[in-house]
């Protein structure tokens, strides 16, 4: 049976932290971002918020099947999970808020590592939720190689 509370809770924690990110994001597209060199392959900037939006819901979801399994010990996946959660919401205020993507960069590929860690952990307790954060790892590698190159082309 499906806990709305707790579903509604995962996703004002992902969607809500991750609109709350896209404000300063987007004032940083404004007035930064599009005056920057760019790497080959880097999207329209109208692509960030819809693939963002749909990655918030899927780790909101997978949070909520972690939560509601009933396996125990989840003290790791959970802390590496909120680890991951930090380091997303604070690669935008450093990347940019700050305008520094060579912090950003050290930032993402902690981030990586998070993420990573967090697919391994909830796979113990649950499968799907594990699984509906893969496609978060991929866009964050692909998020990796556009840093690194906004970084090294600026």
């Amino acid at each position: 049976m499906v806990s709305y509370k707790r579903l509604i809770l995962c996703l004002l924690l992902c969607v809500g932290g991750g609109w709350l990110s896209g404000l300063v994001t987007q004032q940083g597209i404004e007035g930064w971002y599009i005056h920057l060199n760019h790497p080959a392959g880097t999207p329209p900037n109208i692509v960030f918020p819809i693939v963002w939006t749909f990655l918030y819901t899927l780790m909101a979801i997978a949070l909520y099947l972690f939560w509601s399994s009933q396996t125990s010990n989840k003290k790791m996946a959970a802390f590496f999970f909120a680890l991951q959660l930090i380091l997303n919401f604070s690669w935008s205020w450093i990347f940019f808020g700050l305008r520094k993507p060579e912090l950003a960069f050290v930032n993402i590929i902690f981030l990586w590592a998070a993420i990573f860690a967090t697919i391994l952990l909830f796979k113990r307790h649950t499968s799907l939720g594990a699984f509906l954060l893969i496609p978060y790892l991929v866009w964050v590698s692909y998020a990796v190689y556009l840093n690194l190159f906004i970084w090294i082309l600026n």
